[in-house]
């Protein structure tokens, strides 16, 4: 059995909860850092350094993605309360991503790691394990070039963006608001704007926009749009 699936598996013997709960991002460690927030949405952009010891905290029960931003190898976490579980993150690779259900998570980390572990955690308010039957998906990363759909139910839908080496791609724009996440530093134009984006760095995209966006080339992206109502 595959490392992904033992992790994924220790995470379902999990309560699951059957109401969101409300953690503060204030109340976590320092190793969690909120880079944006909506009304639909939380990314919290979450470091471990090698071999990091990260002390009990709490998660909420909301249906999370989790964008990994580097190399890094495993990582333990460490589960507290009746039927507590150790489950083992596998190592993780750059512009992969895994969606989790909507547990409600009191647990300690301890990274196994002799590098650190970068990656985004986007926390979906208004989403529940039923909206998303597939929670638990890990999904590598394509680096095929071009837009591919690489998850899609009646929430979601989740693809990946990969510029050509030597070539500017552009990347058209949808009728649903939609969060653009860089997995390496790019340059995005618009008709009105023109920027450097971070690795790790997220852009929001209104429904119904009309301007296309211009990627610099070997920009590697994904695109979460939502596809429920506002």
């Amino acid at each position: 059995m595959k490392p992904v699936f033992i992790f994924a598996l220790l995470l379902s013997t999990l309560p699951i909860a059957t109401a969101q709960q409300n953690t503060s991002p204030s109340l976590l460690p320092p190793n969690y850092k909120t880079i944006f927030e909506n009304p639909d949405l939380l990314v919290m952009h979450v470091h471990y350094g090698a071999h990091e010891f990260v002390p009990m905290h709490d998660h909420p029960a909301v249906p999370t993605l989790y964008v990994y931003l580097n190399n890094a190898g495993e990582v333990d976490i460490i589960h507290e309360g009746p039927n507590a579980v150790t489950a083992h993150r596998p190592p993780t690779h750059t512009g992969a991503f895994r969606i989790a259900p909507g547990i409600a998570e009191r647990h300690s980390v301890q990274s196994n790691s002799d590098t650190a572990s970068d990656f985004l955690r986007v926390e979906f308010k208004h989403l529940t394990l039923a909206d998303l039957p597939e929670a638990g998906k890990h999904v590598a990363a394509n680096l095929t070039p071009g837009i591919h759909t690489e998850f899609q139910d009646a929430s979601l839908r989740i693809e990946s963006i990969l510029c050509a080496t030597n070539t500017p791609c552009s990347v058209p724009a949808t009728p649903t608001r939609s969060l653009l996440i860089a997995i390496h530093a790019l340059h995005l134009q618009t008709s009105t704007s023109d920027r450097t984006i971070e690795a790790g760095e997220v852009i929001w995209l209104p429904a119904d926009a009309k301007d296309p966006l211009t990627l610099s080339p070997a920009a590697q992206c994904l695109r979460v749009s939502l596809l429920y109502p506002e």
